[in-house]
């Protein structure tokens, strides 16, 4: 999976070196300028796997559950090496120097005696172990233990990773919809202003009243409320993807 990632997040930064090189005129105005009403934001910006890759690689979030798979592997080592902890070896050594002389006499009474010398030196060497009998049998507990740990660090990865493929799904869909939401009040604000500059020329032609100019100037003002608050929504909807992506897409720097 990791492999996949880099992949496409090698895809990704290629796809934004070539929307930031434009080969003519006609594709700087397309490329600089963009103008949602007109354009598709999904031809302007990665495609959405390249998008939750770019997240992951990017998440503050998964580089701390990172990190802490990278200290709980530490931890697995630490604890198969914990038996050494409470391991004891004493070695010791005895050297004895032991010599005497005796003077022996012969079983026929001679008066000659006869002197021996007797050496009963000794050397004694030991070796004695000691290890407390609990920590030798909870060793294999505390590995399993450390294990289980590293383990669930690789879940919480996991949990984050959906996480963020769900904002990102959420907030991409988010966008396309703001869009849309944003044509469809750019096409009523336009419808409005046609109406209010007939009702005028009726208004001025004593064909509309003053009451039914005001209703349509009230819904003229609304349309253009609308519209002036589905692109901000559409502003906003961009921006957050952005940012939660890790990368500029730039694509907008101006609405016409």
């Amino acid at each position: 999976m990791v492999k996949n990632i880099r992949i496409r997040t090698i895809g990704l930064f290629i796809f934004c070196i070539a929307m930031a090189l434009p080969t003519s005129a006609q594709d700087r105005d397309t490329l600089f300028v963009f103008n949602p009403i007109v354009d598709d934001i999904t031809l302007r910006i990665p495609p959405l796997d390249d998008l939750i890759d770019s997240a992951i690689v990017h998440s503050p979030a998964v580089a701390s559950v990172d990190a802490e798979i990278y200290i709980r592997k530490y931890g697995i080592k630490t604890a198969r090496r914990d038996i050494m902890q409470n391991f004891y070896m004493d070695a010791g050594m005895n050297v004895t120097y032991l010599e005497g002389l005796t003077n022996n006499t012969t079983n026929l009474g001679d008066i000659n005696s006869v002197l021996s010398n007797q050496d009963n030196s000794g050397y004694a060497a030991g070796i004695s172990i000691r290890m407390p009998l609990d920590d030798l049998m909870d060793h294999r507990n505390r590995v399993k233990s450390a294990t289980k740990y590293m383990e669930q660090a690789f879940s919480d990865r996991e949990i984050q990773i959906k996480i963020i493929r769900r904002q990102i799904i959420e907030q991409y869909n988010r966008l396309i919809i703001n869009q849309k939401i944003l044509k469809i009040a750019n096409d009523n604000q336009i419808f409005m202003s046609l109406q209010m500059a007939l009702a005028e020329k009726e208004f001025l032609n004593g064909q509309m009243s003053l009451y039914e100019l005001a209703r349509l100037n009230e819904m003229n003002r609304k349309a253009v409320t609308d519209f002036e608050q589905s692109r901000n929504e559409f502003y906003n909807a961009y921006m957050i993807l952005q940012e939660i992506v890790g990368i500029k897409f730039n694509v907008i720097n101006n609405i016409e």
